[in-house]
């Protein structure tokens, strides 16, 4: 049996856009590569359907051979043999029977695979006996709750899109449940009618284009629908979080900050003599004195950066505007950002100093995202703070918080004697967050680079906003 061309790529964008859309990924099953043999396909759907409840969607989407064998339609297996047909491969009807005897009332299916053709390419997904899209409309034409997306009829074939690297029919249907498309949401909905009408419209045009014969592939669709209103899917929370991480990539900042900070034993530090006391105290006099000793440490941390971005971002002399090195502190000033070092004594022993690390003063933030610089300072920050425009009414998001009264979900802590600061915790975020009235502070686990510590900040950016606190950052 020949491969499907992309038909692992079709199914797994299929199955992210079902989650993207709300459905538990513990629900769903993604067969490919070896997996997905005759038995494992129907025992998969049995189970399936034995879960679904009444007011659950059953969705089965198909992406492979397909044959019509004794007049029977059939699906096919990895182990599917061609000498072998009908008692190696699954017939739709025995699917279908399987859903019906659920409690589920809605049933879905997509299916991508040719209908006819004995002679094929690898950019066509054919069989080697016909596939009759016909008879499959004839048995369910008065089922009340399922409905059927074929991706051609069935003297046609399907066929595969070597530039977008899916099938030409998948591409657009994995486009329609991304929400990508303009014209064919009813108040976030996708009903069953538009669905089909994009598909069809823009399946036939695209293969037109791609195929030298110009070939014809007419996506079909059959079943019953209720009043024309088969809701296909409810994109409305992926809409909302779409706007909510768009505003959070285009938020406005006074400043962004990255920065890491260590403790170390004084004795360490390169310019502790042998002569030299360790400090017992926490005072200011022996900090000056840490950061004295410290000097060395910071010209060499500043060199070290310096010869990183020349091979790394390709700076050159010109784009290195100044450096300054005094006690217990060093900059290093490029066309781009400010990268510090700094050394203070520790405030919780005598006897360690803490280095830390920061770039800031960002020239142009568009660096921020770049391989090369995420490269330079790949495992290096582990606190992303941004400076803001506005002011945060702190109180406000405490109350705000509180009332969603889902500690699981999203928590804050604070003290009434200082209600400047507040932190939030934030389900599946592992890290703090930190809010004062100009400030937010996000500090992860563990050191990454610039760029995640962007995103990390959109996830919990994008978890205050879907929980309905969208004005954090004006």
């Amino acid at each position: 049996m020949p491969k499907v061309k992309f038909a692992n790529n079709d199914a797994e964008k299929f199955k992210k856009c079902l989650v993207d859309l709300g459905c538990d990924s513990a629900n769903l099953e993604l067969l490919k590569d070896s997996n997905p043999t005759k038995t494992t396909i129907e025992n998969k759907v049995k189970k399936i359907a034995r879960a679904a409840r009444i007011q659950d969607t059953i969705i089965l989407y198909y992406a492979g051979h397909g044959f019509n064998e004794n007049g029977k339609n059939t699906i096919s297996g990895v182990d599917t043999e061609l000498d072998s047909i009908e008692p190696t491969t699954i017939p739709i009807t025995k699917i279908i029977s399987s859903f019906e005897q659920s409690e589920s009332k809605r049933v879905v299916v997509f299916l991508d695979c040719c209908h006819s053709g004995i002679e094929f390419d690898d950019i066509e997904r054919s069989p080697l006996t016909d596939f009759s899209t016909d008879d499959l409309k004839y048995e369910y034409k008065n089922a009340e709750h399922l409905m059927v997306f074929a991706s051609c009829k069935s003297d046609e074939k399907s066929q595969a899109d070597v530039k977008r690297n899916h099938g030409v029919w998948s591409y657009f249907l994995i486009q329609a449940l991304q929400g990508k498309v303009k014209d064919i949401y009813d108040k976030n909905l996708l009903f069953s009618t538009k669905l089909q009408k994009y598909l069809k419209d823009s399946t036939f045009k695209r293969v037109k284009f791609i195929t030298p014969e110009k070939k014809n592939q007419t996506p079909v669709k059959y079943g019953k629908e209720t009043d024309d209103k088969f809701i296909i899917a409810d994109l409305t929370k992926l809409f909302e979080a779409r706007k909510i991480e768009a505003s959070s990539k285009g938020f406005k900042l006074k400043e962004a900050i990255f920065s890491y900070s260590e403790e170390d034993y004084v004795r360490k530090l390169p310019g502790f003599e042998s002569g030299h006391k360790v400090p017992k105290k926490i005072d200011h006099y022996h900090e000056s004195w840490i950061q004295k000793i410290s000097k060395d440490l910071i010209q060499d941390e500043l060199d070290e950066v310096t010869e990183l971005l020349r091979q790394i971002l390709k700076l050159k002399l010109k784009d290195f505007q100044e450096t300054t090195i005094e006690d217990g502190y060093g900059q290093l000033s490029t066309l781009h950002f400010d990268y510090i070092v700094g050394v203070t004594q520790s405030k919780n022993s005598a006897d360690e100093y803490v280095l830390n690390r920061s770039i800031e003063n960002f020239k142009n933030s568009e660096i921020i995202g770049s391989d090369k610089f995420n490269k330079a300072f790949n495992e290096d920050f582990d606190t992303l703070t941004l400076k803001l425009n506005n002011d945060i009414d702190i109180e406000e998001l405490i109350d705000h918080i509180e009332e969603i009264d889902d500690r699981d979900l999203i928590d804050v802590q604070y003290s009434t004697s200082d209600l400047s600061k507040c932190r939030v915790e934030v389900s599946g975020f592992e890290g703090s967050i930190n809010f004062e009235v100009d400030e937010i502070q996000i500090k992860v686990n563990k050191c990454t680079s610039p760029k995640l510590l962007v995103e990390s900040f959109q996830q919990v950016y994008k978890e205050l906003g879907s929980s309905g606190y969208k004005k954090l950052i004006q």
